[in-house]
């Protein structure tokens, strides 16, 4: 008897400590894990790469997804907030963006192993699809369909009296929609073409060594070159591949238990508390999934390393520099008025005489 009343009391104080705390930390990770994405991926190396500047789009929208994500549900949590029960505009709005701005990064990265995709055809025109005037197009328009994909929220949350979807129809419209839209078919999408580009690749090895007997006969600066941007080409689709897995992994796991906790029977008692901690814990390994990327991109790729590193000691001797350039003007400005006072003082000396 003692061990049942005691368990439901376990899982509920493991809940509450893992809602308080797992914010705070994911908060901390992904803060600084996209920051250090965005040192990296503007590098001159990858600036020009379209791949590169998908990760780097996506690095910005991952970090607005869990900053307004993780600390408006901190806030409603465990800081007293009640701003989302309350007022009916944060209502919407909120639901509105913690749904769009996940699946503008999603359909960033997204983009990205279409990229690959695209730049390891044997086809030529496919080929063309990888410059940098197309990815601005894509993003603009992935971006477009995203928030206008979400604009039905707006319109079904309401305070009823908290704030929450619609009842019936569209509560399960909504449902499929986070399933389905935000989950399953982007990440089946990243897996399929990631699948394409590995064949792509065993398919152009052929090319590779016909066109390696043409580029031994150019000049040596322009077969380093090419060498460089394969390099650099491969190493972008190593990350993009190791995040789609990652990726879809936490993505899939958290959009699982979610259509089970919405098509599944009703809970109740010692089953709703379990409920209430996978809940808990799914949406954590959900903006996870946003916390993670340059992790995977460090361990995943040596040239991302290289490049992070050479950045952050770049910035590094730019602050120094700065640092020095502030010590010396205020040496010579102190100086300088050393040197006014005394001249006042024989100035006032020799009037005196």
């Amino acid at each position: 008897m003692a061990t049942t009343t005691t368990t439901p009391a376990v899982i509920q104080i493991i809940t509450t400590t893992m809602t308080c705390y797992g914010p705070i930390i994911l908060l901390i990770i992904g803060i600084f894990g996209c920051l250090c994405n965005f040192i990296t991926f503007t590098a001159p190396k990858l600036r020009k790469t379209s791949c590169a500047f998908y990760f780097l789009l996506s690095a910005l929208f991952e970090l607005l997804s869990i900053t307004f994500g993780l600390i408006s549900r901190l806030a409603a949590d465990h800081l007293g907030s009640t701003l989302i029960n309350s007022d009916r505009t944060y209502c919407k709005l909120r639901a509105y963006l913690v749904s769009a701005l996940p699946l503008v990064a999603t359909y960033l990265v997204l983009l990205s192993s279409i990229d690959r995709c695209m730049s390891s055809s044997v086809n030529v025109r496919l080929r063309s699809f990888s410059q940098m005037k197309v990815a601005y197009r894509a993003s603009v328009c992935a971006i477009l369909l995203a928030f206008t994909s979400c604009i039905h929220i707006v319109i079904g949350y309401d305070l009823r009296p908290r704030c929450g979807a619609l009842a019936g129809t569209f509560a399960m419209y909504d449902s499929m929609f986070v399933v389905f839209w935000l989950g399953i078919i982007p990440h089946v999408l990243m897996l399929i073409f990631g699948f394409v580009t590995l064949m792509n690749v065993r398919r152009s090895k052929q090319r590779i060594a016909i066109a390696g007997k043409t580029i031994a006969k150019v000049n040596g600066s322009n077969q380093q070159q090419q060498r460089r941007d394969q390099k650099t080409d491969a190493q972008l689709l190593v990350m993009m591949l190791f995040q789609v897995g990652f990726s879809s992994v936490l993505i899939l796991t958290r959009m699982i238990y979610y259509a089970y906790y919405v098509l599944g029977p009703s809970l109740g008692g010692y089953n709703r508390l379990v409920g209430s901690f996978l809940m808990s814990f799914t949406t954590l390994v959900y903006y996870a999934n946003y916390c993670k990327s340059f992790y995977v991109y460090t361990l995943s790729s040596r040239l991302f390393r290289s490049i992070f590193i050479q950045r952050v000691r770049f910035y590094t001797q730019k602050i120094l520099a700065i640092n020095k350039q502030i010590k010396i003007g205020t040496l010579n400005s102190k100086a300088n008025g050393t040197q006014v006072s005394v001249d006042s003082n024989d100035h006032w000396t020799t009037q005196r005489r």
